[in-house]
């Protein structure tokens, strides 16, 4: 199974050297998000889900909930993290009641397909007001039922926010990877495709563009504040056999196996 780490939050404090409720935002900031890019990434997501204090807005795949409150704190608004994984769910609350963001963001254990359905704790189950998914659809076989069950929670002209690794050319990329230790769990499309199956999923295209240039400039930049010595506590280290599955990944952005795609979608129009 990719996604086994246990004793998260424990980690964290050894990590830091600190206890949680005295992380502090940068420490945070170079650990709870599950992706390329860190909150820069969520920083180029944001303006485009077109957000108000009122808001309340869907995370598909929250893992340690680090967007869920850089999105909540920048706009003011709610955000409800949906994820699969247990551990993840119960660390991503932790660390938000210890950052004062437990009133303006929940976790919730589920899978998208139950979500709304079934009780899951939670009385906000539709007519969310936007949605993102950030590196999550790699693990999806059938995109096409993801997506659309998202495009179910959300009210008609709700934006759908992604940032998500496709399918280059070339050699397969090398495993293990951030998203699969063994390749049984991951099923990378090409953009094209991954672009198509959102659309057929219930929403309308706004903008669709290639960040993998951007996001080569990012993975270059955290190199060397690694070797600097400038970033003590990294979400590698967290992971089985971190450090290479983010190399890997790495390196397969930079050979052009696989690409990273920033899209903007509207819901039901």
């Amino acid at each position: 199974m990719t996604y086994a780490e246990a004793d998260i939050i424990a980690t964290v404090e050894r990590l830091t050297g600190t206890s949680l409720s005295a992380l502090s935002r940068a420490q945070l900031d170079g650990i709870d998000q599950f992706h390329a890019g860190g909150p820069e990434a969520i920083e180029r997501l944001i303006p485009h889900l077109a957000l108000t204090p009122g808001s309340t807005v869907l995370d598909v795949g929250s893992g340690l909930g680090g967007p869920a409150r850089q999105v909540a704190r920048t706009a003011g608004c709610r955000v409800i993290g949906v994820d699969i994984t247990p551990a993840y769910v119960a660390a991503a609350q932790a660390l938000s009641d210890a950052a004062g963001l437990s009133e303006r963001t929940r976790f919730v254990h589920s899978d998208i397909g139950e979500f709304g359905r079934t009780d899951v704790g939670e009385s906000v189950h539709s007519g969310f007001d936007a949605a993102y998914t950030v590196h999550v659809q790699m693990n999806i076989a059938d995109k096409k039922v993801f997506y659309a069950e998202i495009a179910r929670l959300l009210r008609p002209g709700a934006r759908l926010a992604v940032f998500e690794v496709a399918r280059g050319v070339g050699d397969e990329p090398a495993l293990p990877l951030p998203w699969s230790l063994d390749g049984t769990d991951s099923h990378l499309v090409t953009a094209d495709e991954l672009r198509d199956t959102i659309r057929s999923s219930g929403f309308t295209p706004v903008e669709w563009a290639d960040e993998s240039a951007w996001t080569r400039r990012w993975f270059d930049d955290l190199g060397r504040e690694l070797l600097a010595g400038a970033v003590p506590a990294t979400l590698p280290a967290l992971l089985a056999d971190g450090p290479t599955r983010m190399l890997n990944y790495a390196a397969a952005v930079a050979t052009g196996a696989v690409t990273v795609q920033r899209g903007v979608f509207t819901a039901g129009v």
